[in-house]
């Protein structure tokens, strides 16, 4: 059993990048430049395991067949993983060479129990290369009928980075983005080692953090997943679930919006730069020296693009054709809506570009690192989340309920409304597991009405300082938008 830790980057997608070109940029990098690089070719086969954390595969090199478990431990998180891994050797009766594997360590007998039945009638040999078998779906043996696996092409370096041994392989793959990972032996200094390569990389290199989960061009823009934290967790616990989620939410679609940006991706982007503001925001005492000086900066730099792209968004698909569908000639709207439309297509270049940037690529793996150096981290006295999350629901809670009337309230006030509504319905996304159902879903409602007006009059707002950018608008399509805007006012207390 040896004790891990690993770093999962990726190429960025790109007809101009090949594996041949990544591996020469790669080696110009000082600490690769020094080590030997091996090639090989491996056949792979995953074995299902009905125990969380745990993956089992048969893997082939050089027609010697070997069992790998893989543990990961702690909460999984985006591109950054803790695991042990187990090793045995697969005879040509896989079962029992499984059933023996589960013996071999008191870790690996409950994972393992039941694996064998698996592949109970089979001898599983090596994949053939005329099985049919892709990166995306394994095919069958036609001798057998069972799965075949695939085969994966690696080159391997080991770098000695000031004393840390740091294994690289990188896998260049047809159906998915090129895989570069880096693990070292989980030891003292080892996690400064791996992320200072990992550094080196990301500005040499056009690659970036991986996510946990990856997914396809065809995939649709990636939602925020349900939490389900346990009542046992402490609040540490608790804040790295929540951050490795709002992470795979934001990961997800920068990784989704490669092949093609659309108005969607930017929202759910922004909608994960919002829920992690809101955690910042509950677990304030967790931000540090470290997040205020390296990190901070860049999702502002990055939520603005976003806010920006979706307020044109808000303005082209919504906003101003609602605007014509009221007015008594609907044509004469044409002209603004295509010229916010150009507007659009520019804020949505920025972001595009900015996904693109190594200012992006840096944020991204120093989040990762921030985030699994808090993680490797234990409180003085761990205290549950239980307690913890009750108090903050009912101040946030508290901050709503006591407001006596919109209507008494000047705009900036509302606005503040607006933003604790927003706040305390991330917030019961994020600690639903404590929260009955019923509570949850008549609280959601209630949010999800306060939000629909207080978002309407901002969106109006919005709309006429933006149409009013627009040269293409007359007078009185400006004048329109501040009648709306006004009336809009009104109705939630605006003068």
């Amino acid at each position: 059993m040896t004790a891990w830790i690993e770093v999962a980057l990726q190429a960025h997608r790109s007809d101009e990048e090949t594996p041949a070109g990544l591996v020469a940029v790669l080696e110009q990098i000082p600490a690769f430049a020094g080590a030997a690089s091996v090639r090989s070719r491996v056949a792979t086969r995953g074995i299902p395991l009905k125990t969380p954390g745990w993956r089992l595969s048969v893997d082939t090199l050089d027609g010697t067949r070997t069992l790998c478990a893989i543990h990961e431990k702690g909460a999984p998180m985006p591109g950054f993983t803790r695991y042990r891994t187990f090793a045995w050797p697969a005879g040509e009766d896989l079962a029992a060479s499984l059933r023996e594997f589960a013996e071999t360590d008191d870790a690996l007998r409950k994972p393992l129990a039941n694996a064998h039945g698996c592949v109970e009638t089979e001898t599983v040999p090596a994949p053939r290369a005329d099985s049919g078998a892709t990166a995306d779906a394994p095919a069958r043996d036609p001798e057998t009928g069972f799965e075949a696996g695939r085969e994966v092409e690696r080159i391997e370096w080991r770098i000695d980075a000031g004393g840390t041994d740091i294994l690289a392989t990188f896998e260049p793959d047809g159906a998915e983005r090129t895989a570069l990972r880096l693990a070292a032996p989980a030891a003292n200094g080892a996690l400064d080692a791996i992320f200072a390569l990992a550094g080196e990389i990301v500005d040499a290199a056009p690659i970036c953090i991986a996510p946990r989960e990856a997914h396809e061009p065809e995939t649709g823009p990636v939602h925020a997943s349900k939490l389900d934290l346990p009542r046992t967790a402490t609040r540490r616990e608790a804040f790295v679930a929540i951050a490795a989620s709002v992470a795979e939410q934001w990961f997800g679609n920068e990784t989704a919006a490669h092949e093609g940006l659309g108005d969607e991706h930017i929202h759910q982007l922004r909608v994960a730069q919002r829920r992690l503001k809101t955690l910042l925001k509950l677990f304030r005492d967790y931000v540090d020296e470290a997040w205020n000086t390296r990190i901070a900066p860049d999702p502002k730099w990055f939520g603005d693009l976003l806010a920006d792209a979706r307020d044109w968004d808000v303005l082209t698909d919504r906003t101003l054709p609602a605007w014509a569908q009221a007015d008594d000639n609907p044509a004469r709207w044409q002209a603004p809506i295509a010229a916010a439309d150009v507007k659009r297509r520019v804020a949505r270049d920025r972001v595009r570009d900015a996904l693109a940037s190594k200012r992006y690529a840096r944020l991204m793996l120093a989040f990762v690192e921030w985030l699994a150096r808090f993680a490797s981290q234990e409180d003085d006295v761990p205290i549950r989340f239980v307690g913890y999350a009750e108090k903050r629901i009912r101040k946030d809670y508290r901050r709503i309920a006591d407001v006596p009337d919109l209507v008494s309230l000047e705009p900036h006030e509302r606005h503040r409304v607006r933003i604790h509504a927003k706040r305390l319905r991330y917030a019961l996304e994020f600690f639903r597991s404590i929260i009955s159902k019923r509570t949850r879903t008549e609280t959601a409602r209630l949010l999800g009405e306060l939000q629909t007006v207080l978002g309407e009059a901002n969106d109006a707002a919005v709309a006429a300082d933006r149409l009013a950018s627009i040269p293409e608008a007359t007078d009185y399509q400006r004048g329109f938008a501040w009648r709306f805007r006004a009336r809009m006012g009104r109705s939630v207390g605006a003068p």
